[in-house]
């Protein structure tokens, strides 16, 4: 961390314009009284600049001495330090964790003032010290955030309900080793008269923002500005907030949000599902809004969203399962997902749904695990995407799966390595467990890795998926898991390909809630 050289000490008169601190009252512009100098505040390095650069979470340290006229009584002084408006500090020494919060004031160029007062509580004085360079001019300060999300972000709900926001620490995602220090608490660190309120519906993340969707008013879907680069669709502010995802309340609980970078993103609201282009973050949903598919229960896409061929599986009020898409060109698509006789397939939920993770695009492999009554089925399918007319999907066969995993259970996440691996690899979260067996051989799974509490949120993380080639690459699994007592989650960061799950590394950063979701910066 850089230190002040010096400073230029200038009335308040001279710059009463930029306001009061923290209503602290008004600024007293006599003549001195008491004070005969105020020394040692410096930080070398930014003598002839304009602008002060601080970094955010590194520490500003600043101890000056004010000299007193003889006989002054020293305790009737008080001393505050103030940034863009907001009050830092309050001690005539400064040791500030370098932070900005809802309060500061930047212009449009990311600046704010910044100004030691001292305040004379007996005669009402009150003086603004200014930073200036060499050539006189006042010095801005900006900060710059290192909690800027590079490499993904996760949500989780606390133990009073509302919702919360953290990053990674470290800007390159090939470099899991170096996942070892979390940011927790981001929204409130930034929105101190505000919170969000769960139970979490589902997010998006497109690097630049958030958008987490709830099932509690008024904030059914929030967008959270992460990224100070781009164009500011909310303003210059990390961790701007904006509702901009509904217009009005909607029509009932969000049963389920997805977002597929570069196809399709959808939202089940009740049992209306509203499906779009994803040439934006989020959905607009206007009342009266037509949806896109009526009396749908249930929606579930392959896990992970390798982002060709993609596909997702609805199951109506019915019980019957349909296969969907969107094409860019076509719109919506949808036909029927078949069973074993070539009628539709029937159920009372979806467990699974999941992909051949391979670059190539014909007679790819799917699966869709399924609850029916008691038992729970695997069934496997081939499929082809065509440019015009109907997809082919051809049914293979099934699997009763009801005793994987100790007893499959309704909560269970199954997932792929995002690209192949030469045992096809199928996992199944359940519990404190890690199961996995092969795609292929549907073989009875076998526990790889257990945790000390139960899994909570699994992603899987390539490069580049909105294009899988042999070029594409995995780097990495998130795991997240819970621990009811301490009401902590903790992530795991792993080597999926792996036949013992290497762990690429241990993080030390304990999450102050439940993680719901991952969403990699990709």
């Amino acid at each position: 961390m850089k230190i002040f050289k010096y400073l230029t000490v200038i009335l308040a008169a001279a710059l009463a314009a930029t306001g009061c601190y923290d209503d602290k009252g008004s600024y007293y512009t006599g003549s001195w009284t008491d004070i005969a100098a105020v020394e040692g505040m410096s930080i070398p390095g930014f003598e002839t600049d304009y602008v002060i650069n601080l970094v955010e979470d590194e520490t500003l340290r600043l101890n000056p001495t004010v000299r007193f006229k003889p006989g002054v009584d020293v305790s009737q002084f008080t001393y505050n330090w103030v940034l863009g408006g907001d009050t830092i500090a309050s001690s005539l020494k400064l040791d500030w964790l370098v932070t900005r919060t809802g309060k500061m004031e930047f212009d449009k160029d990311k600046r704010a003032a910044f100004w030691l007062i001292i305040d004379n509580k007996k005669t009402g004085e009150n003086w603004h010290y200014y930073l200036q360079n060499e050539s006189g001019s006042i010095q801005k300060v900006m900060i710059s955030q290192t909690i800027t999300p590079k490499i993904g972000v996760f949500v989780y709900e606390k133990e009073d309900g509302s919702v919360e926001w953290g990053s990674i620490k470290g800007s390159n995602a090939a470099a899991p080793e170096a996942f070892t220090t979390l940011y927790t608490d981001l929204y409130t660190r930034y929105n101190t008269t505000r919170t969000l309120e769960g139970p979490i519906a589902g997010a998006t993340y497109t690097g630049s923002e958030l958008i987490v969707y709830t099932n509690h008013a008024p904030d059914y879907g929030a967008m959270i500005q992460t990224s100070e680069s781009g164009d500011y669709p909310m303003g210059v502010h990390m961790t701007t907030v904006s509702d901009e995802v509904f217009l009005g309340a909607p029509d009932g609980e969000i049963n389920g949000q997805t977002f597929c970078t570069g196809y399709m993103q959808e939202v089940l609201t009740g049992s209306s599902l509203f499906i779009a282009p994803a040439n934006t973050a989020y959905q607009v949903i206007l009342p009266g809004a037509e949806p896109s598919q009526d009396n749908v229960a249930q929606i579930m896409g392959a896990n992970p969203y390798a982002n060709l061929m993609h596909f997702s599986v609805q199951r109506m009020t019915s019980g019957e399962l349909w296969y969907y898409r969107y094409d860019s060109n076509r719109g919506y698509l949808r036909q029927i997902l078949p069973d074993e006789n070539g009628t539709v397939l029937k159920a009372d939920r979806i467990i699974g749904v999941f992909r051949q993770p391979t670059f190539i695009d014909k007679q790819i492999k799917m699966f869709v695990a399924v609850k029916s009554g008691a038992a729970y089925q695997l069934h496997t399918y081939t499929y082809e995407q065509k440019t015009s007319g109907s997809d082919i999907i051809t049914y293979i066969g099934k699997k009763d799966i009801t005793s994987w995993a100790g007893g499959m259970s309704d909560d269970c996440t199954m997932f792929t390595n995002g690209i192949e691996v030469p045992l096809n690899y199928l996992y199944i979260a359940k519990g404190r467990d890690l199961w996995r067996t092969s795609y292929e051989s549907q073989a009875a799974p076998q526990v790889v890795k257990s945790f000390p509490a139960p899994i909570s949120a699994v992603e899987v993380v390539i490069t580049s998926p909105n294009r899988i080639d042999v070029d594409t690459k995995e780097l990495y699994t998130a795991v997240f898991t819970y621990d009811a007592g301490a009401k902590t989650s903790k992530m795991y960061v792993l080597d999926a390909r792996t036949d013992d799950l290497k762990a690429y590394s241990e993080v030390e950063t304990a999450i102050p809630g439940k993680v719901v979701c991952f969403r990699a910066n990709q």
